[in-house]
C-alpha cells in the first residue's frame, strides 16, 4: 500500500474512532442519571484549578480568574444540591 493511501487510512480509523468517543461522551453527558456525577466533578474541577493557580501564583490575594473558578464551582454545587432538593422522594407521604 502507497503512503498516502496508508496515511487516509490512519486518518479515517482516527476519525472513526473520536466519532465513537465523541458520541460516548456526549450519551454520558445526556444521561439524567450520570449528570449530578458529572456536573460535580465540573465543580471539583474547577475548585483544583483555582487552587492550583493560587498555589503557582505570586501567593497575594486571589485574581479574578481564581475567583470566577471558584464561584463557578459554587454556583454549580448549589445548583446540583438545590435541583436534587427539589426531586427528592418524600419520607411518610
Amino acid at each position: 500500500m502507497s503512503l498516502p493511501r496508508r496515511v487516509t487510512a490512519a486518518a479515517a480509523r482516527a476519525l472513526r474512532r473520536r466519532g465513537r468517543a465523541l458520541r460516548r461522551t456526549w450519551a454520558a453527558l445526556a444521561d439524567r442519571n450520570a449528570r449530578p456525577a458529572v456536573l460535580y466533578l465540573l465543580a471539583l474541577a474547577a475548585a483544583g484549578a483555582s487552587f492550583v493557580m493560587f498555589l503557582l501564583g505570586d501567593g497575594g490575594t486571589p485574581d479574578g480568574v481564581e475567583f470566577g473558578l471558584l464561584m463557578g464551582s459554587f454556583g454549580m454545587v448549589l445548583y446540583m444540591s438545590l435541583q436534587q432538593a427539589g426531586t427528592a422522594s418524600r419520607r411518610g407521604r
